[in-house]
């Protein structure tokens, strides 16, 4: 059977048929060049990943990976034990409440943007009779944070001043929403109430006994605010 032209196709299901894949690599071909550096298409947030950043606890698959106290990026590179501070901007937050579970259910969390919405769907977060509330407030963070000294430059994209920076996403749950979360909803109110990315803060862990349990908490300690400069240049990323 001949080969079909680009040319030769009408549109009738007689010929585009005949359509090989050739025929089709040859007209992609003849696109109009996009503009260099560019991305046509219909981009969503979807279509963007940000590195997510992870405390290490005394259990689990992380465990096995990293020293407990140690926080990472992306489940494969340390930005710090829990000694040295880690230095970071927080770019966005947003609170949620996400359902309680049993550690090893295969049920997917249900997750609500307001109280109202967890009460209309019969949950709640307060404790009654030592019973575990059936939500809890969690806190989703957008951040910016400087590459430790000596570090793989590969993790951060972005520079400033001639240093290197990442991006992550880190989520506060449980006593990490307590002892963290609430510094950052607090400042929010009063200190950085001009924008939360003008604050700069330092991020440590340290190990605290919950009953029998020690589970690693982040230590995180506002350090004053960022230039202007510094600012702007938050301003520009996305």
């Amino acid at each position: 059977m001949a080969k079909v032209k680009p040319y030769e196709i009408t549109g009738s299901d007689e010929n585009l048929s005949e359509v090989n894949e050739e025929t089709t690599l040859m007209a992609s071909t003849r696109e109009t060049p996009l503009p260099l550096g560019a991305i046509a298409g219909d981009l969503s947030t979807d279509d963007i990943v940000i590195p997510r950043m992870n405390l290490v606890q005394g259990v689990g698959t992380l465990s096995e990976l990293f020293t407990p106290g140690s926080v990472v990026l992306n489940k494969e590179v340390v930005l710090t034990t829990g000694e040295t501070p880690l230095e970071l901007t927080i770019l966005s937050a947003r609170k949620q409440f996400v359902e309680n579970l049993p550690f090893d259910s295969e049920e997917k969390p249900r997750v609500y943007n307001t109280l109202d919405e967890v009460k209309e769907a019969g949950g709640s977060i307060e404790w009654v009779n030592d019973e575990q509330p059936s939500f809890t407030p969690i806190l989703h963070l957008q951040l910016v944070f400087k590459a430790p000294d000596g570090a793989d430059n590969y993790a951060y994209p972005l520079e400033f001043d001639g240093k290197p920076y990442g991006l992550a996403v880190w989520t506060l749950r449980g006593v990490a929403y307590t002892r963290a979360g609430r510094n950052i909803l607090t400042a929010a109110r009063f200190a950085l109430r001009d924008g939360l990315f003008n604050g700069k803060w330092a991020l440590t862990t340290k190990r605290e006994k919950f009953g029998r349990n020690s589970v690693v908490v982040p230590v995180l300690r506002n350090i004053g605010r960022n230039t202007p400069e510094f600012v702007e240049f938050l301003r520009n990323i996305g």
